[in-house]
Order: structure tokens, then C-alpha cells, then sequence
């Protein structure tokens, strides 16, 4: 009972913190900060809109596959290799463990201003905050993934009961 408590908390939390994400790409703010900013310290105009959409369809079929309890460690390994995919682009000089805030840093882009001119603008920046909330992801995928992985090896691997001592 507990290892199924367990299950599914953590499969709802990393649901909705990906459904929260895939819909903030596809919704959210035009253009992309995060997926802009990479776009134009880049030069490589596919990150926005391209990888913006195709980063939100994975974080919505990881969502969907860990909704689904068959399929949840599946979709756990799917989440986290798309947060492990964020957390390298935040730690790559693309984007940066901290990013200017998102309302001012999509202004700055819709005009299209250059790498160079938002950085001088100096923006407010998140302090870090997309950048642990990817580790975050990462953190309850890998923690589900185990529990899965745990709760597949207990039902496969059941407990042997020891024989008992007759003493006829």
C-alpha cells in the first residue's frame, strides 16, 4: 500500500510540474524567453519556435506516459532526460544558470534586440530559479524512477517465506 502511495505522489508531482512547463512553452509568453535567448546568443534561429514545441510535446507525452501507471517509469526516464537536456543549457554560456526575468527578456526580443544589447540592458534576473526548478524535475524523475524500479523488483522477486521446523 505504501510503495503505491509513494508511486503515485510522486507521479503526480512530476506530472504536473511537466504539464505546468509544456503548457507555459506552449502558451506562455511569445516569444519564448528561455528558448529566445538561446536562439539569439546561438545564432541558430531553430531553438524558438522549433525545440520550444518539440521540448513541450515530450514534456507532455512524459506527462501523459506517468499519469498512466504502467508506463510511469517510462515517462519518469523521458522527463528527466528532457530536464537533464535544461539543466545542460543552463549551465552552457547560451543561457546561464540565471536568466533575466521573463516579461522585460520577451519585450527584448520582440523588438528584436540582439544577445549583445539585452545583455546590456542588465536585466533583473531570475536568481536561478528555471535553472533549480529543472533540477527539481530532474530530482523527482530520478525519485520516481527508483520507486519503480523498486516496486517492479518487488513484484517480480517475492519475498521467500522460511520453512518451518517440524519437530515430529
Amino acid at each position: 500500500m505504501m510503495d503505491r502511495m509513494l508511486s503515485w505522489s510522486f507521479g503526480l508531482a512530476l506530472a504536473g510540474l511537466l504539464l505546468a512547463m509544456s503548457f507555459q512553452k506552449f502558451f506562455g509568453l511569445d516569444p519564448n524567453p528561455v528558448f529566445g535567448l538561446i536562439a539569439a546568443r546561438s545564432g541558430i534561429g531553430l531553438f524558438e519556435p522549433g525545440l520550444r514545441y518539440a521540448t513541450a510535446v515530450l514534456e507532455l507525452v512524459a506527462a501523459g506516459l506517468v499519469l498512466w501507471p504502467a508506463m510511469r517509469q517510462r515517462g519518469a526516464i523521458l522527463g528527466l532526460c528532457v530536464a537533464l537536456g535544461a539543466i545542460a543549457f543552463h549551465l552552457s554560456p547560451w543561457l546561464g544558470w540565471q536568466i533575466p526575468k521573463p516579461g522585460p527578456l520577451s519585450q527584448a526580443l520582440a523588438q528584436g534586440l540582439t544577445a549583445a544589447q539585452i545583455d546590456a540592458l542588465n536585466l533583473p534576473t531570475d536568481k536561478g530559479a528555471m535553472f533549480l526548478l529543472a533540477v527539481a524535475i530532474a530530482a523527482l524523475a530520478g525519485v520516481s524512477i527508483f520507486i519503480e524500479r523498486s516496486n517492479l523488483f518487488a513484484r517480480t522477486h517475492p519475498a521467500s517465506k522460511p520453512e518451518r521446523a517440524s519437530f515430529a
